[in-house]
């Protein structure tokens, strides 16, 4: 956060005074901080520019992974990370197995991506308004920038909630930092929590933030609204463990009527381009394909090579898949005995099939590069171009087959039905294995799921209209009659499974006491790490007469689950730079222990 000047070129500069007067020429192109942030088209400017740079890093990719995803997903109970073998992706898959580091660069590339973004949200804050050390008042100033103000001030808050939740005690930057400042760690994770709360509710309150206009508003899902500052009030609430005030701003949402829930045969669409901008987004930030600029082109603006990540093992299966838009490399897999109980629960639900396939409905209902889709079962239990033909199988994957996040080169019928939805016959992708489609940040079934949460021995009633709500649309067929913890648990782990919840969620409800994470990590189903599956289809490896998915066990380089990996290190040079402290146990690489709690 803090403006660097790089001694080499003030050397380089006196070294030229003698001949200052024959380089004294006006320089072209270039706008000052003294003449800049003067107009409306210069607030745009720097709202857009805060926009496209979460884009482009918050949303966007390191390598092959984005960090957000990978390190809050992987760390779950119910993803295993996969890859071709158990040493594959070794960078990511170490949040998964808890053997990452301080010196990690998923780790490193996630802290900054969120610093960076909060540097060029304050940027808007700090110069739009007196909000800056000496407190100088803007140079110019209307209802616009007010608003431009605001919309930072909620993307501020929505990141540092996340490097709470995530690190537990970051610094508050509630301003630009000058060059001999540096940022000061914060006393608790519940100071920053806090302090996210009372800043989208002076957003809230400002009269200048925009508000969504209706379920069909598609624009507003793209920035910070009123809607998207109450579910970050009410999330962080949450997590400070104050039901309270969760839910006197989650059911200010939900009272909006701004928002509601796709129908059920529509749930898969909140992951695909189908579902951009729909009436249950309350942010995603907008994907826009631009083929005129080289730099952003097909890639850069959104997850380069997700779509591989994020795709199966392709290179060991008999043939293409047609709904795989490129060559996958078997990313996050569905946890096989959550995978077994998901289906115990939902059955044939349409959240169930959204998120995963069975072993009948990817080895069948499945078109694959064949001339058997449309023949009868028996055929297809013998077509020589389906199932897994590799004989290594594919790692950490029982009968079940993840594809909720996995870009589509066509909407598969086993989730559309027939029915023809935007993007129907054009793939996911662009360029280089990037998806477009928009990343989801909020959505309103979580916005429900955590109202529920905030209703338990409160306002049970509402609570668990909400739960309910949840429930119906979901096809599984459950619906509770009590608002009880265990209930919005198990929900809110099937609706939001891989959506970058399950983890925080069981850190905060082991905080509270209400689980037990030594259990869940380590025990539960003989323990994830010693149990994990590669699965192998019979049909080549044992030349049966027909296919038949079967799975043996191995044991991943792990670390089993303690305190210590309920927050993640600072990465270890930005610790040491700005003298941080991690929390429950972490130690630095030379073995002194930064520690604090």
């Amino acid at each position: 956060m803090k403006k660097i000047i790089i001694p080499t070129l003030l050397v380089f500069a006196l070294g030229l005074v003698s001949c200052e007067d024959k380089l004294d020429i006006p320089q072209k192109g270039v706008v000052t901080n003294e003449t800049y942030y003067a107009s409306d088209a210069d607030a745009e400017a720097a709202l857009t520019d805060m926009y496209a740079n979460f884009v482009a890093n918050v949303a966007g990719s390191e390598g092959i992974d984005n960090p957000e995803q990978v390190i809050i997903n992987y760390a779950a109970d119910d993803i295993l990370s996969a890859g071709g073998h158990k040493a594959d992706h070794d960078g990511f898959r170490v949040f998964d197995e808890f053997t990452y580091n301080e010196s990690n660069g998923t780790l490193q590339a996630c802290y900054d991506r969120y610093l960076g973004a909060v540097y060029h949200a304050n940027l808007v804050i700090s110069n739009l308004s007196n909000e800056n050390r000496a407190g100088t008042e803007p140079k110019y100033t209307s209802a616009y920038t007010k608003q431009c103000v605001e919309e930072a001030r909620v993307m501020r808050a929505y990141l540092h909630m996340m490097l709470a939740i995530l690190w537990n005690r970051p610094a508050i930057l509630d301003r630009l930092l000058e060059p001999d400042e540096l940022p000061v760690q914060a006393e608790s994770q519940e100071q920053v929590l806090n302090w996210v709360v009372s800043e989208c509710d002076k957003a809230i309150n400002s009269g200048s933030l925009p508000k969504r206009n209706g379920t069909g508003d598609k624009n507003a899902t793209a920035r910070m609204t009123v809607g998207f500052a109450q579910f970050v009030a009410g999330k962080a609430a949450m997590f400070a463990n104050d039901p309270t005030t969760a839910r006197k701003y989650l059911s200010a949402l939900i009272s909006s009527g701004d928002y509601k829930l796709v129908d059920t045969d529509e749930y898969w669409t909140n992951f695909h381009v189908a579902g951009d901008g729909n009436c249950e987004k309350i942010f995603e930030p907008n994907f826009i394909y631009d083929n005129t600029s080289p730099f952003w082109d097909n890639v850069w603006r959104s997850r380069w090579m997700v779509a591989d990540v994020f795709c199966w093992r392709t290179d060991a299966l008999a043939s293409m898949p047609s709904v795989c838009p490129a060559a996958g490399w078997n990313g996050g897999a569905v946890q096989e005995d959550f995978a077994k109980k998901f289906v115990e629960h939902d059955g044939n639900s349409a959240r169930r099939r959204a998120c995963f396939l069975t072993e009948e409905e990817w080895l069948y209902e499945m078109e694959w590069n064949s001339d058997k889709n449309d023949a009868p079962l028996a055929e297809k239990e013998t077509d020589p171009n389906r199932g897994i033909s590799a004989s290594t199988g594919v790692y950490s994957h029982g009968p079940y087959f993840e594809w909720k996040h996995m870009a589509y080169a066509k909407v598969p019928k086993i989730l559309s039905g027939g029915k023809e939805y935007p993007g129907d016959n054009v793939s996911e992708i662009m360029g280089g294995a990037s998806s477009q489609k928009n990343f989801n940040v909020a959505r309103y079934a979580e916005a429900l799921l955590l109202y529920a949460e905030a209703c338990i021995g409160a306002d049970e009633a509402n609570g668990l209209k909400a739960l309910n709500e949840v429930q119906a649309r979901s096809g599984s067929g459950k619906i509770s009659t009590k608002l009880t913890f265990e209930d919005v648990m198990e929900e809110k782990q099937y609706e939001m499974w891989f959506e970058n919840c399950r983890f925080p969620d069981l850190v905060r409800w082991g905080k509270q006491g209400k689980v037990n994470l030594d259990q869940i990590f380590n025990k539960n189903y003989g323990g994830i790490h010693k149990h994990v599956p590669i699965v192998y289809d019979e049909f080549f490896t044992k030349g049966a007469a027909k296919h038949k998915l079967y799975t043996e066990y191995v044991v991943a380089d792990h670390n089993d689950f303690s305190d210590k990996y309920m927050y993640l290190p600072f990465p270890l040079d930005r610790r040491l730079a700005n003298h941080f402290k991690n929390v429950l146990g972490w130690e630095s690489l030379n073995g002194n222990t930064s520690a604090d709690e």
